[in-house]
């Protein structure tokens, strides 16, 4: 086993109880280049908590930096975008029958345009069951440090737009938020040479 295999099953054996709880955003392996057109997916890994409330409401929030975004349609869901005075956006799909059970995964894609200038964005989610509020805004703390847990309990989403395209791609491009660990993979068989 190299010493890189043994450092990434340490990491996930620090962040894996809350590997999936959290909202997560895909590209799919298509890089944000800024000023471009592309797709966001917001990926919701389950409902509001241990008592099986299905997911009926998502909110998702994007600065001003951002030129446009228009959620697809998903099917059992109504999407809507509104643009507020000072630019911001909020995209709200609302579940139009039983909404996402508990137990499920659901991907909201969203159409978009992205931000003029490189950079990391983040885009707070609120996620409700009913009543219930799972509010996916917490920054992501350097460290922990007095009163700031580390990792932040609710995490916000966050993307990160690129200058260009001429870029060297990361190890973890074509990612899927269902395999954010190497470990749940079957291990790969050395090459004999």
């Amino acid at each position: 086993m190299s010493l890189t295999t043994i450092a990434a099953a340490i990491a996930c054996l620090g962040v894996a109880p809350g590997a999936n709880a959290h909202g997560t955003l895909n590209l799919y392996g298509k890089d944000a280049i800024a000023d471009k057109s592309g797709k966001l997916t917001l990926t919701i890994p389950h409902g509001c908590g241990p008592n099986g409330t299905s997911t009926t409401r998502i909110i998702l929030k994007l600065g001003s930096a951002w030129q446009a975004a228009k959620p697809a349609a998903v099917a059992g869901w109504k999407s809507s975008a509104k643009r507020a005075a000072n630019g911001q956006r909020t995209l709200t799909w609302i579940a139009t029958g039983g909404g996402l059970p508990n137990a499920d995964q659901g991907d909201f894609p969203i159409t978009v345009r992205w931000p003029k200038k490189a950079g990391t964005y983040n885009t707070p989610t609120a996620q409700y069951c009913g009543s219930q509020l799972m509010d996916w805004k917490d920054p992501f703390n350097a460290a922990a440090d007095g009163d700031l847990p580390y990792p932040a309990t609710y995490p916000v989403p966050r993307v990160r737009v690129h200058a260009s395209a001429a870029r060297t791609p990361t190890a973890v491009t074509g990612s899927s938020p269902i395999s954010l660990c190497p470990l749940d993979q079957a291990p790969r068989q050395p090459r004999r040479s």
